[in-house]
């Protein structure tokens, strides 16, 4: 079938019922009425032990126990040091996110009035935080890829150097 136009003409071709070559009906009628032919079709279930109430009593009590002898052995590890947090330790999106989020919260924290020019300064941080969220979206697929943490910091940067301004832009 070379076009859909011929396939379309076959369709039409065939007849809209289908008819069998044989009268089926006296053997159904035979299945349905022989009962000796019903009770050799019906299965006999027989019951699973493994499933019955004694054994999933017993499962229950050894799950349990188990259960209360690890919450009653349980001893969380104590850090014998402090832990300091150090960002060369981590990988380098995690690095740069965390210097960048310090210095912000700095920034916001010393804000006191916000000019009137730099009136929708929260929404402009809110759409470089949309594609911050982007390109570390982008990064879990590919962590160590050189141009996503690039872009990655020139984000945070612009972010940072606009949020300087409406900081600065108050002092005024």
């Amino acid at each position: 079938m070379k076009t859909e136009h011929e396939l379309d003409a076959l369709i039409a071709g065939l007849s809209a019922e289908l008819k069998p070559s044989r009268d089926l009906w006296p053997e159904l009628e035979q299945r349905l009425t022989d009962p000796e032919a019903m009770t050799e079709k019906v299965v006999q279930l027989k019951p699973n032990q493994w499933l019955s109430v004694p054994f999933a009593s017993a499962y229950v009590a050894s799950a349990a126990s188990v259960l209360f002898a690890v919450t009653l052995f349980w001893q969380p590890a104590t850090p014998t040091q402090p832990l300091v947090f150090n960002p060369q330790m981590l990988d380098a999106e995690t690095a740069i996110v965390y210097s960048f989020e310090q210095a912000k919260a700095e920034q916001l924290a010393s804000m006191k009035a916000v000019d009137p020019v730099y009136a929708d300064w929260q929404q402009q941080l809110a759409q470089w935080q949309q594609a911050i969220a982007q390109v570390q979206m982008a990064l879990k697929y590919n962590p160590n890829e050189a141009l996503l943490l690039k872009q990655l910091k020139q984000l945070y940067s612009q972010q940072q150097n606009y949020l300087q301004k409406v900081v600065q832009s108050g002092l005024v």
